[in-house]
This record gives structure tokens, C-alpha cells and sequence, in this order.
């Protein structure tokens, strides 16, 4: 199951997803809208990122048979509460730059990317405009293209004659503002699944020091570095993911 970050949606695994059918991965391949996200509601304000988590767990209600859970960026730390909130939850799990950090656990209400959110373009004549919108800025530069196309086709909703972020920027400030306050840091310990912490090379977010860090407090944690990828990974390298993911795969069918 694939767990998406902060302010996209589901669709944005496109790619990752193309890969893995292409290398003839057969499993069932399952992600989701999260909360306030794509087509999911929207919850009171303000979000509490355990949620997250217990989403998580109801839709993994729904599968059966051994689990690879991978997240990434908040999407990780859904899925590593999800495993300390029931632990057995997963087999495995992939988490990519997971949103996790040492206290204080407090929420920044002034964190630059909640402000950067608050200034997102909210709504677009038509999903065309959108994704050339969206191709134009830097830091969708290095995205798959077919990443592209899914954050527009999932992440976009129909508003009268225009087409609204099914993500209001209220919303994704919200979950960046509390994104430090959740205070899994201290339960790392408590995640029994094998776990793959994986960092770009060139993060701003996970540099190789912190990552290592995040790893070594999981009881079975290890990290890979990948270079020449920044924070959206998935986006950047989904032929990457989509190996890693099927390395998991196969060490559950040794196993």
C-alpha cells in the first residue's frame, strides 16, 4: 500500500505503479486520498497527524495477505504510527524521508512551508492550465511527468467553472504546522516491522546525518541514500521506488 505526502493525493503513485506493472510485479497495489486530501473529506481544523494512522489502519482493514507499507513524507509517518498503533500491521515497510522528528512537540503555526502553502494558486480554469502551471515551477522540475499528470488528475476538483485544489491550502498548511507535534520520534522504538528509511542525496528536509538518525532508532531500520533525488522522490525516480518495492515484495515470498 502506498501512502501519499502532504498537499497531493493517491494518483501521484502513478508512476510508481506503471513501474512495478512493467517489471511484472503482480500484488495488488493499493493507495488512498488521505484526509482532506484528493477525494477524501475534509476533517475539522486543526488535523491531528495520528489520524493519519488510524486511516491508515481502516483501509488496511480491507487486504489481506502479508503487507508492504511505503510512505512517503507525511505518507511515512502515517504508516510508522500505523505500526506502533498496531504493531504486526505491516511486513514490511518503506518509509521515504518520513516526517518524524525530535522534540519539542509543538505545532509551528509560522513553519515557512505552511506559509509557502497559504500562498498556493488555488484554482485553475481547467486541469490543462493546472499542469502547465504546475510544470513551469522549479520545484515540480525534475517530476516524472506522469506524477504530474496524477497530482492534476487526483489532486484537482470541478468548483463551478474552475478547478479547485482538492487540497485547500488551509489544509496543507494545517498539516505542516502540526507536522512536528505528533511525537512518534519517541515510539520509533516500538516499530517491530523491517523498515527501509530512505533519503535523497539531495534533500533539504532529510540530510544523510538525520536520516541515519531516523534508522537507528528503529529496532530494525536501515537507510538508503539515493542520488540525485531530492524530497519527491517518488516523483523524481518512481523506476527507483518501484525496485525497492519489489525487492520487499520478494523478501516476503523467501521469507
Amino acid at each position: 500500500m502506498l501512502a501519499h505526502a502532504n498537499g497531493f493525493c493517491g494518483s501521484t503513485w502513478r508512476p510508481v505503479i506503471e513501474e512495478l506493472r512493467a517489471a511484472g510485479v503482480p500484488n495488488a497495489l493499493v493507495t488512498w486520498d488521505q484526509r482532506g486530501h484528493g477525494g477524501s473529506d475534509r476533517p475539522p481544523l486543526p488535523v491531528d497527524w495520528w489520524d493519519t494512522a488510524r486511516d491508515a489502519l481502516a483501509v488496511c482493514g480491507g487486504l489481506e495477505g502479508p503487507l508492504v507499507g511505503v510512505g512517503h513524507s507525511m505518507g511515512a509517518a502515517a504508516l510508522l504510527m500505523a505500526e506502533i498503533l498496531a504493531p504486526g500491521t505491516f511486513a514490511r515497510l518503506i518509509a521515504i524521508e518520513p516526517i518524524v522528528f525530535p522534540p519539542p512537540y509543538e505545532p509551528v503555526d509560522h513553519h515557512p512551508l505552511a506559509a509557502g502553502a497559504r500562498r498556493r494558486r488555488p484554482s485553475f480554469p481547467s486541469p490543462d492550465e493546472a499542469l502547465e502551471h504546475f510544470a513551469s515551477r522549479s520545484v515540480f522540475a525534475a517530476w516524472d511527468r506522469r506524477a504530474l499528470q496524477g497530482y492534476v488528475a487526483g489532486g484537482l476538483r470541478p468548483e463551478g467553472d474552475r478547478w479547485v485544489l482538492a487540497c485547500p491550502p488551509e489544509y496543507e498548511a494545517a498539516f505542516f504546522a502540526q507536522g512536528a507535534a505528533h511525537g512518534a520520534w519517541d515510539r520509533l522504538g516500538e516499530v517491530a516491522a523491517p523498515v527501509r528509511v530512505v533519503a535523497g542525496a539531495d534533500s533539504s528536509s532529510h540530510p544523510e546525518e538525520f536520516a541515519a538518525e531516523q534508522a537507528a532508532r528503529l529496532p530494525d531500520g536501515r537507510l538508503e541514500i539515493v542520488d540525485q533525488s531530492g524530497h519527491f522522490l517518488p516523483m523524481e525516480q518512481p523506476a527507483v521506488v518501484a525496485r525497492m518495492i519489489a525487492q520487499e515484495v520478494d523478501a516476503i515470498s523467501e521469507s
